[in-house]
Protein backbone atom coordinates (compact mmCIF):
# COMPACT_ATOMS: atom_id res chain seq x y z
CA UNK A 1 0.00 0.00 0.00
CA UNK A 2 2.24 2.67 0.60
CA UNK A 3 5.41 3.66 -1.19
CA UNK A 4 8.68 4.63 -0.56
CA UNK A 5 11.51 7.05 -1.88
CA UNK A 6 13.65 5.27 -4.09
CA UNK A 7 16.81 8.02 -4.34
CA UNK A 8 19.66 5.74 -4.92
CA UNK A 9 18.95 3.28 -7.84
CA UNK A 10 20.98 -0.16 -6.96
CA UNK A 11 23.58 0.20 -9.28
CA UNK A 12 24.77 2.88 -11.21
CA UNK A 13 25.01 2.11 -15.25
CA UNK A 14 28.33 1.31 -16.90
CA UNK A 15 28.01 3.92 -19.48
CA UNK A 16 28.41 6.54 -16.88
CA UNK A 17 31.61 5.75 -15.31
CA UNK A 18 32.89 9.67 -13.38
CA UNK A 19 33.14 10.99 -10.26
CA UNK A 20 29.59 13.04 -10.23
CA UNK A 21 31.46 16.10 -9.15
CA UNK A 22 32.90 16.18 -12.44
CA UNK A 23 28.82 15.72 -13.78
CA UNK A 24 28.19 18.66 -11.59
CA UNK A 25 30.36 21.11 -12.41
CA UNK A 26 29.17 20.27 -16.14
CA UNK A 27 25.79 21.50 -15.45
CA UNK A 28 26.56 24.06 -12.94
CA UNK A 29 28.34 25.97 -16.03
CA UNK A 30 25.07 25.16 -18.05
CA UNK A 31 23.08 26.71 -15.54
CA UNK A 32 25.02 29.80 -14.81
CA UNK A 33 25.36 29.76 -18.58
CA UNK A 34 21.45 29.88 -18.43
CA UNK A 35 21.04 32.19 -15.74
CA UNK A 36 23.56 34.83 -17.78
CA UNK A 37 21.00 34.50 -20.30
CA UNK A 38 17.96 35.14 -18.11
CA UNK A 39 19.15 37.96 -15.88
CA UNK A 40 21.38 39.57 -18.76
CA UNK A 41 20.43 39.01 -22.08
CA UNK A 42 16.62 38.73 -21.63
CA UNK A 43 16.67 42.25 -19.72
CA UNK A 44 18.69 44.11 -22.86
CA UNK A 45 16.36 42.36 -25.18
CA UNK A 46 12.85 43.73 -23.17
CA UNK A 47 14.09 46.88 -22.72
CA UNK A 48 16.20 47.71 -25.96
CA UNK A 49 15.07 45.50 -28.73
CA UNK A 50 11.37 45.02 -27.64
CA UNK A 51 11.43 49.00 -26.51
CA UNK A 52 8.99 48.09 -22.78
CA UNK A 53 8.89 50.93 -20.75
CA UNK A 54 10.64 50.40 -17.32
CA UNK A 55 7.12 50.34 -15.50
CA UNK A 56 5.61 48.58 -12.45
CA UNK A 57 3.76 46.03 -14.69
CA UNK A 58 6.51 45.34 -17.16
CA UNK A 59 8.76 44.51 -14.53
CA UNK A 60 6.91 41.86 -12.70
CA UNK A 61 5.72 40.63 -16.65
CA UNK A 62 9.67 40.68 -17.26
CA UNK A 63 10.35 38.63 -13.88
CA UNK A 64 7.56 35.94 -14.85
CA UNK A 65 8.48 35.45 -18.15
CA UNK A 66 11.96 35.01 -16.92
CA UNK A 67 10.82 32.58 -14.36
CA UNK A 68 8.97 30.52 -16.69
CA UNK A 69 11.33 30.51 -19.21
CA UNK A 70 14.12 29.54 -15.93
CA UNK A 71 11.27 26.44 -15.25
CA UNK A 72 11.15 25.09 -18.65
CA UNK A 73 15.17 25.51 -19.06
CA UNK A 74 15.11 23.12 -15.45
CA UNK A 75 12.28 20.78 -16.88
CA UNK A 76 14.05 20.00 -20.11
CA UNK A 77 17.26 19.69 -18.60
CA UNK A 78 15.65 17.09 -16.29
CA UNK A 79 14.64 14.40 -18.58
CA UNK A 80 18.30 13.65 -19.08
CA UNK A 81 18.28 10.23 -17.65
CA UNK A 82 21.43 11.12 -16.10
CA UNK A 83 19.65 12.52 -13.72
CA UNK A 84 18.02 9.50 -12.57
CA UNK A 85 21.00 7.19 -13.38
CA UNK A 86 23.90 9.18 -11.41
CA UNK A 87 23.32 9.40 -7.56
CA UNK A 88 24.86 12.55 -5.88
CA UNK A 89 24.55 14.69 -9.00
CA UNK A 90 21.74 17.00 -8.16
CA UNK A 91 23.22 17.52 -4.83
CA UNK A 92 26.85 18.60 -6.24
CA UNK A 93 25.05 20.57 -8.22
CA UNK A 94 23.67 22.65 -5.78
CA UNK A 95 26.51 22.60 -3.26
CA UNK A 96 28.64 23.74 -6.30
CA UNK A 97 26.15 26.42 -6.69
CA UNK A 98 26.54 27.88 -3.38
CA UNK A 99 30.53 27.26 -3.32
CA UNK A 100 30.41 29.45 -6.15
CA UNK A 101 28.39 32.20 -4.43
CA UNK A 102 30.58 32.13 -1.39
CA UNK A 103 33.47 32.48 -3.61
CA UNK A 104 31.90 35.43 -4.96
CA UNK A 105 31.10 37.06 -1.51
CA UNK A 106 34.38 36.56 -0.11
CA UNK A 107 36.17 37.91 -3.08
CA UNK A 108 34.04 41.26 -2.39
CA UNK A 109 34.80 41.43 1.23
CA UNK A 110 38.24 40.58 1.08
CA UNK A 111 38.84 42.95 -2.21
CA UNK A 112 37.19 45.89 -0.30
CA UNK A 113 39.62 45.24 2.68
CA UNK A 114 42.18 45.13 0.62
CA UNK A 115 40.97 48.18 -0.92
CA UNK A 116 40.52 50.17 2.50
CA UNK A 117 44.26 49.48 3.24
CA UNK A 118 45.46 51.33 0.13
CA UNK A 119 42.69 54.14 -0.25
CA UNK A 120 41.96 55.07 3.23
CA UNK A 121 44.59 53.89 5.26
CA UNK A 122 47.40 53.92 2.47
CA UNK A 123 49.59 51.43 3.62
CA UNK A 124 50.43 49.81 0.31
CA UNK A 125 50.34 51.04 -3.56
CA UNK A 126 46.97 50.25 -5.32
CA UNK A 127 48.90 47.27 -7.49
CA UNK A 128 49.71 45.60 -4.88
CA UNK A 129 46.06 45.60 -3.56
CA UNK A 130 44.84 44.36 -6.33
CA UNK A 131 47.45 41.56 -6.32
CA UNK A 132 47.09 40.63 -3.24
CA UNK A 133 43.05 40.83 -4.00
CA UNK A 134 43.56 38.28 -6.49
CA UNK A 135 46.00 36.23 -4.36
CA UNK A 136 43.35 35.98 -1.77
CA UNK A 137 40.65 34.82 -4.51
CA UNK A 138 42.60 32.70 -6.36
CA UNK A 139 43.04 30.92 -3.13
CA UNK A 140 39.79 30.56 -2.33
CA UNK A 141 38.75 29.51 -5.49
CA UNK A 142 41.46 26.33 -5.18
CA UNK A 143 40.27 25.38 -1.77
CA UNK A 144 37.05 25.49 -2.99
CA UNK A 145 38.00 22.99 -5.47
CA UNK A 146 39.92 21.01 -3.75
CA UNK A 147 36.68 20.34 -1.47
CA UNK A 148 34.40 19.86 -4.09
CA UNK A 149 36.76 17.15 -5.57
CA UNK A 150 37.62 15.30 -2.85
CA UNK A 151 36.65 11.45 -3.19
CA UNK A 152 34.59 11.50 -0.06
CA UNK A 153 32.72 13.87 -1.32
CA UNK A 154 30.93 10.80 -3.64
CA UNK A 155 29.36 9.62 -0.16
CA UNK A 156 28.54 13.41 1.17
CA UNK A 157 26.65 14.00 -1.84
CA UNK A 158 25.23 10.89 -2.16
CA UNK A 159 23.39 11.29 1.52
CA UNK A 160 22.11 14.55 1.13
CA UNK A 161 20.11 13.77 -2.03
CA UNK A 162 19.47 10.78 -0.36
CA UNK A 163 17.25 12.93 2.19
CA UNK A 164 15.20 13.59 -0.82
CA UNK A 165 15.35 17.06 -0.88
CA UNK A 166 16.11 17.10 -4.73
CA UNK A 167 13.71 14.40 -5.71
CA UNK A 168 10.04 15.25 -6.87
CA UNK A 169 8.55 11.59 -5.36
CA UNK A 170 7.17 11.57 -2.25
CA UNK A 171 7.48 9.20 0.39
CA UNK A 172 4.58 6.89 1.40
CA UNK A 173 1.62 8.92 -0.45
CA UNK A 174 -1.64 7.56 0.63
CA UNK A 175 -0.57 8.08 4.19
CA UNK A 176 -1.10 10.58 6.31
CA UNK A 177 -2.79 12.77 4.25
CA UNK A 178 -4.97 14.96 6.63
CA UNK A 179 -2.13 16.21 8.94
CA UNK A 180 0.53 16.42 5.90
CA UNK A 181 -2.23 18.67 4.04
CA UNK A 182 -2.43 20.19 7.47
CA UNK A 183 1.32 20.43 8.05
CA UNK A 184 1.89 22.25 4.54
CA UNK A 185 -0.91 25.17 5.05
CA UNK A 186 0.51 25.84 8.28
CA UNK A 187 4.09 26.05 6.73
CA UNK A 188 2.86 28.16 3.74
CA UNK A 189 0.75 30.43 6.79
CA UNK A 190 4.26 31.09 8.35
CA UNK A 191 6.40 31.39 4.51
CA UNK A 192 3.21 33.77 3.38
CA UNK A 193 3.34 36.16 6.63
CA UNK A 194 7.09 36.33 6.18
CA UNK A 195 7.09 37.39 2.53
CA UNK A 196 4.59 39.51 2.98
CA UNK A 197 6.58 41.69 5.81
CA UNK A 198 9.17 41.78 3.66
CA UNK A 199 7.52 43.07 0.78
CA UNK A 200 5.30 45.35 2.98
CA UNK A 201 8.72 46.87 4.36
CA UNK A 202 10.43 47.18 0.74
CA UNK A 203 13.03 45.60 2.89
CA UNK A 204 14.92 43.45 -0.18
CA UNK A 205 15.04 46.55 -2.13
CA UNK A 206 16.48 48.59 0.57
CA UNK A 207 20.18 48.43 -0.74
CA UNK A 208 19.25 48.72 -4.34
CA UNK A 209 16.65 47.34 -7.18
CA UNK A 210 18.91 44.62 -7.96
CA UNK A 211 20.61 41.68 -5.34
CA UNK A 212 24.04 41.78 -6.77
CA UNK A 213 27.80 41.54 -5.68
CA UNK A 214 29.85 44.64 -6.21
CA UNK A 215 33.43 44.14 -7.78
CA UNK A 216 35.96 45.42 -5.52
CA UNK A 217 38.70 47.94 -7.86
CA UNK A 218 36.24 48.89 -9.83
CA UNK A 219 34.53 52.17 -8.15
CA UNK A 220 34.80 55.39 -8.87
CA UNK A 221 33.62 58.36 -6.67
CA UNK A 222 29.97 60.32 -7.57
CA UNK A 223 30.44 63.93 -6.24
CA UNK A 224 27.16 66.45 -6.51
CA UNK A 225 28.31 69.55 -7.43
CA UNK A 226 27.59 71.07 -3.92
CA UNK A 227 29.87 68.33 -2.33
CA UNK A 228 32.68 69.15 -4.54
CA UNK A 229 34.45 71.81 -2.20
CA UNK A 230 37.56 73.28 -3.27
CA UNK A 231 38.42 70.45 -4.93
CA UNK A 232 36.99 71.36 -7.91
CA UNK A 233 40.02 73.44 -9.63
CA UNK A 234 42.59 70.65 -9.18
CA UNK A 235 40.01 68.03 -10.44
CA UNK A 236 39.67 69.93 -13.39
CA UNK A 237 43.04 70.65 -13.80
CA UNK A 238 43.16 66.45 -13.61
CA UNK A 239 40.78 66.58 -16.47
CA UNK A 240 37.22 66.59 -15.17
CA UNK A 241 34.54 68.68 -16.82
CA UNK A 242 32.45 70.45 -14.41
CA UNK A 243 29.09 69.52 -16.23
CA UNK A 244 27.05 68.46 -13.28
CA UNK A 245 27.58 65.32 -11.28
CA UNK A 246 31.48 64.20 -11.26
CA UNK A 247 32.52 60.54 -11.91
CA UNK A 248 36.45 60.45 -10.75
CA UNK A 249 38.73 57.72 -9.76
CA UNK A 250 39.39 57.29 -6.06
CA UNK A 251 42.71 57.75 -6.97
CA UNK A 252 42.47 61.30 -8.50
CA UNK A 253 39.57 61.67 -5.62
CA UNK A 254 42.64 60.99 -2.85
CA UNK A 255 44.89 63.15 -4.63
CA UNK A 256 42.64 66.11 -5.10
CA UNK A 257 41.83 66.05 -1.24
CA UNK A 258 45.15 65.34 -0.60
CA UNK A 259 46.16 68.74 -2.74
CA UNK A 260 43.71 71.04 -0.10
CA UNK A 261 43.85 68.40 3.33
CA UNK A 262 43.19 71.30 5.97
CA UNK A 263 45.97 69.92 8.16
CA UNK A 264 48.68 71.48 5.72
CA UNK A 265 46.77 73.77 3.55
CA UNK A 266 44.44 77.26 3.92
CA UNK A 267 42.80 79.35 1.41
CA UNK A 268 43.15 82.99 0.94
CA UNK A 269 40.12 84.99 1.93
CA UNK A 270 39.89 88.62 2.50
CA UNK A 271 42.94 90.21 0.91
CA UNK A 272 44.78 93.18 1.89
CA UNK A 273 47.37 94.95 -0.39
CA UNK A 274 50.76 93.56 1.51
CA UNK A 275 50.29 90.20 0.79
CA UNK A 276 51.78 88.34 -1.80
CA UNK A 277 48.78 86.13 -2.73
CA UNK A 278 45.39 86.16 -4.47
CA UNK A 279 41.76 85.90 -3.50
CA UNK A 280 40.92 81.85 -3.02
CA UNK A 281 44.40 80.86 -3.62
CA UNK A 282 45.47 77.72 -2.13
CA UNK A 283 48.58 77.98 -0.20
CA UNK A 284 50.79 75.48 2.56
CA UNK A 285 50.07 76.80 6.12
CA UNK A 286 53.79 77.06 6.45
CA UNK A 287 54.11 79.60 3.79
CA UNK A 288 51.13 81.42 4.65
CA UNK A 289 52.13 81.83 8.73
CA UNK A 290 55.88 82.85 7.57
CA UNK A 291 54.56 85.94 5.62
CA UNK A 292 52.34 86.74 8.82
CA UNK A 293 54.86 86.79 10.63
CA UNK A 294 56.96 89.08 8.76
CA UNK A 295 54.11 91.08 8.18
CA UNK A 296 52.89 92.16 11.14
CA UNK A 297 56.74 92.29 12.39
CA UNK A 298 56.83 95.35 10.30
CA UNK A 299 53.27 96.66 11.60
CA UNK A 300 51.60 95.51 8.43
CA UNK A 301 48.58 93.88 7.96
CA UNK A 302 48.53 89.83 7.03
CA UNK A 303 45.87 88.51 4.57
CA UNK A 304 43.16 86.09 6.12
CA UNK A 305 42.20 82.84 5.89
CA UNK A 306 38.92 80.79 5.74
CA UNK A 307 38.86 76.64 6.20
CA UNK A 308 39.25 74.92 2.99
CA UNK A 309 36.14 72.51 1.85
CA UNK A 310 37.30 69.02 0.67
CA UNK A 311 35.13 66.98 -1.46
CA UNK A 312 32.62 64.28 -0.41
CA UNK A 313 31.92 61.89 -2.77
CA UNK A 314 29.93 58.29 -2.77
CA UNK A 315 31.78 54.53 -4.08
CA UNK A 316 29.96 53.66 -7.09
CA UNK A 317 31.12 50.03 -7.66
CA UNK A 318 30.78 47.88 -10.98
CA UNK A 319 28.27 45.46 -9.84
CA UNK A 320 27.76 41.43 -10.77
CA UNK A 321 23.64 40.99 -10.69
CA UNK A 322 22.57 38.12 -9.32
CA UNK A 323 18.63 38.97 -9.55
CA UNK A 324 17.83 41.64 -11.02
CA UNK A 325 14.35 43.41 -10.02
CA UNK A 326 14.50 42.00 -6.54
CA UNK A 327 11.10 44.27 -5.21
CA UNK A 328 9.42 41.69 -7.66
CA UNK A 329 11.44 38.76 -8.34
CA UNK A 330 12.68 37.82 -5.06
CA UNK A 331 9.14 37.76 -3.44
CA UNK A 332 8.39 35.28 -6.59
CA UNK A 333 11.41 32.93 -5.86
CA UNK A 334 10.26 33.44 -2.37
CA UNK A 335 7.36 31.81 -2.71
CA UNK A 336 8.83 29.12 -4.98
CA UNK A 337 11.09 27.61 -2.25
CA UNK A 338 7.82 28.31 0.43
CA UNK A 339 6.15 26.08 -2.36
CA UNK A 340 9.08 23.32 -2.70
CA UNK A 341 10.15 23.03 1.59
CA UNK A 342 6.56 22.57 2.64
CA UNK A 343 6.13 20.40 0.12
CA UNK A 344 9.57 18.17 0.38
CA UNK A 345 9.39 18.92 4.60
CA UNK A 346 6.30 16.38 4.70
CA UNK A 347 8.08 14.09 2.93
CA UNK A 348 11.13 13.82 4.69
CA UNK A 349 11.14 9.97 5.87
CA UNK A 350 11.54 10.66 9.48
CA UNK A 351 9.44 13.23 9.89
CA UNK A 352 7.08 11.43 7.20
CA UNK A 353 6.54 8.35 9.58
CA UNK A 354 5.73 11.05 12.84
CA UNK A 355 3.36 12.56 11.08
CA UNK A 356 1.74 9.06 9.57
CA UNK A 357 2.04 8.24 13.06
CA UNK A 358 0.23 10.91 14.84
CA UNK A 359 -2.91 10.57 12.37
CA UNK A 360 -3.37 6.89 13.23
CA UNK A 361 -2.91 7.88 17.46
CA UNK A 362 -5.59 10.67 16.88
CA UNK A 363 -7.72 8.46 14.86
CA UNK A 364 -7.94 6.07 17.62
CA UNK A 365 -9.05 9.04 19.42
CA UNK A 366 -12.93 9.03 21.00
CA UNK A 367 -14.45 12.22 20.25
CA UNK A 368 -17.84 13.48 21.98
CA UNK A 369 -20.41 14.18 20.39
CA UNK A 370 -22.01 17.73 20.01
CA UNK A 371 -25.19 17.07 22.33
CA UNK A 372 -22.53 15.85 25.02
CA UNK A 373 -19.87 18.85 24.30
CA UNK A 374 -23.03 21.00 25.14
CA UNK A 375 -24.45 19.14 28.40
CA UNK A 376 -20.72 19.01 29.81
CA UNK A 377 -20.45 22.41 29.39
CA UNK A 378 -23.14 23.80 30.84
CA UNK A 379 -22.68 21.51 34.07
CA UNK A 380 -19.09 23.10 34.30
CA UNK A 381 -20.55 26.78 34.01
CA UNK A 382 -23.15 25.49 36.28
CA UNK A 383 -20.47 24.56 38.89
CA UNK A 384 -18.67 27.51 38.52
CA UNK A 385 -21.42 29.50 38.78
CA UNK A 386 -22.36 28.02 42.06
CA UNK A 387 -19.22 27.75 43.46
CA UNK A 388 -18.65 31.86 43.49
CA UNK A 389 -22.05 32.64 44.48
CA UNK A 390 -20.88 29.87 47.54
CA UNK A 391 -17.45 30.94 48.22
CA UNK A 392 -18.49 34.96 48.20
CA UNK A 393 -21.76 34.10 50.54
CA UNK A 394 -19.19 32.40 52.68
CA UNK A 395 -16.58 35.47 52.44
CA UNK A 396 -19.47 37.76 53.29
CA UNK A 397 -20.20 35.85 56.26
CA UNK A 398 -17.33 35.60 58.27
CA UNK A 399 -16.55 39.32 57.12
CA UNK A 400 -19.76 40.09 59.05
CA UNK A 401 -19.02 37.81 62.34
CA UNK A 402 -15.64 38.60 62.88
CA UNK A 403 -16.18 42.15 62.81
CA UNK A 404 -19.18 41.77 65.19
CA UNK A 405 -16.91 39.91 67.53
CA UNK A 406 -14.63 42.64 67.20
CA UNK A 407 -11.96 40.55 65.74
CA UNK A 408 -11.78 42.58 62.69
CA UNK A 409 -12.60 46.85 62.18
CA UNK A 410 -13.43 48.12 59.09
CA UNK A 411 -14.90 51.81 58.71
CA UNK A 412 -14.17 55.13 60.41
CA UNK A 413 -12.77 54.20 63.60
CA UNK A 414 -10.44 52.22 61.74
CA UNK A 415 -9.43 55.26 59.12
CA UNK A 416 -8.81 57.73 62.03
CA UNK A 417 -7.11 54.53 64.08
CA UNK A 418 -4.55 54.55 61.08
CA UNK A 419 -3.65 58.20 60.40
CA UNK A 420 -3.23 58.93 64.05
CA UNK A 421 -0.30 56.11 63.79
CA UNK A 422 0.71 57.88 60.64
CA UNK A 423 1.04 61.32 62.57
CA UNK A 424 2.47 60.12 65.51
CA UNK A 425 5.64 61.69 66.28
CA UNK A 426 8.21 58.84 66.87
Amino acid sequence: MASTIKNKPDSVPASINANPATYSLGFLVLFVAIAYALLQLLPLAWFNLLKFPATSTSNITLALVGFGLGITALIVIGKNKIFHELPGLKAGIFIGFVLVLANLYFDSIWGKFTESLVFDKRVFPESFGVGLAGAGAALAAIGSFIFFFRPSNIKLFTRIEEQGWFSRDSFKQNQGSKIRRGTIMCLLILFGTGIMTLVRNDTLARNGSNWQIEIPYTGKVKISPDKVGDALAILQSAGYKNDGELLVSRADFRMANSAIDPNLFIKIGLLTGDSKYKIGEIVSKDSFQEESRELIKNDRKPAESVPLKVAEGTVIYRSLILLPGIQFSGPILLIILALWISWKVVNIPVFADFLIATEAEMNKVSWTTKKKLFHDTVVVLTTLVLMSVFLFAMDQFWRIFLTKAGVLRFGQDSVQKNTSVDLKKW
